[in-house]
């Protein structure tokens, strides 16, 4: 039994060709049987969905680059046409936005097994980097509060892309001349990440909501157009790395992301 619960933890983790010997008393033979058969419906359902995201990402990008190419080229020639091309071209560039976040989200859904020790304040600070100059171009000033090396066991990629989704989120709805803040610490132990900004916040009644797909409160609705998923996708790549995300302050202005410590990062 103890041999199955350790292949059980193996596989929660990811590893989809966990298997165990069918070996030993009948009902301990019968366990492993159904548990290996159970793996393997896993690993299957789980390819197969992999498989549909890659191929979903090239057969629906593919033709929404070529639309907006087209749309661009009428814009081009002017004419009356010219001002309903600009319109077209907004709504595919929604659409393709919208796309790219449902692949995101799929992706960051599925088991992932590939993970090292990482320093979440090395991350943060190559994400300042990227950001910077939009954060700049904005009217907003970006500052980085390091917390020294704070190892977590992930992958890289995963974790850029949570703090790219919290960066872009802060963007969005804190006005011109205000400032985000990205820090990193150790919150009682645990490595943790945080941004924050002087944005509007979010009220009372909708904080609970905040990470479900598709929410857009009332300060998202007034912001403009948007899919309602970076935060999920945040909340997804995080839960994927035994870690948390919550909100901080009363207002909801300071997102923070934190991970059990990983041994030192080599």
């Amino acid at each position: 039994m103890t041999r199955v619960g350790r292949a059980a933890d193996r596989l929660a983790h990811g590893e989809l060709d966990t298997r165990v010997p069918e070996e030993g008393p009948s009902e301990i033979a019968g366990l492993a049987r159904s548990f290996n058969r159970m793996a393997a419906a896993l690993g299957a359902a789980l390819t197969s969905q992999r498989d549909f995201v890659a191929n979903a990402s090239h057969q629906l990008r593919t033709p929404l680059a070529g639309l907006k190419l087209r749309l661009e080229a009428v814009r081009a020639e002017g004419g009356p046409a010219a001002e309903q091309a600009a319109k077209a071209e907004r709504e595919v560039d929604r659409l393709s936005g919208l796309v790219g976040d449902l692949l995101e989200l799929a992706r960051a859904a599925s088991p992932e097994s590939t993970g090292r020790a990482v320093d979440l304040s090395r991350l943060a600070a190559e994400a300042a980097d990227r950001w910077r100059d939009r954060v700049a171009a904005s009217g907003k000033r970006l500052e980085v509060m390091e917390g020294g090396v704070l190892p977590v066991w992930a992958s890289d990629v995963d974790l850029s892309h949570v703090v790219d989704n919290l960066l872009e989120n802060a963007i969005r709805y804190c006005p011109a001349g205000t400032r985000i803040e990205l820090a990193t610490s150790a919150d009682g132990g645990r490595p943790t990440l945080t941004v924050a900004d002087e944005g509007p916040g979010i009220s009372s009644e909708e904080r609970p909501r905040v990470f479900e797909r598709f929410f857009r409160g009332s300060t998202g609705r007034q912001s403009g157009p948007g899919t309602g998923l970076g935060l999920a996708i945040v909340a997804e790549l995080v839960a994927r790395w035994e870690g948390e995300v919550r909100l901080l302050d009363e207002d909801g202005t300071t997102i923070a992301v934190s991970f059990p410590r990983a041994p030192t990062v080599s």
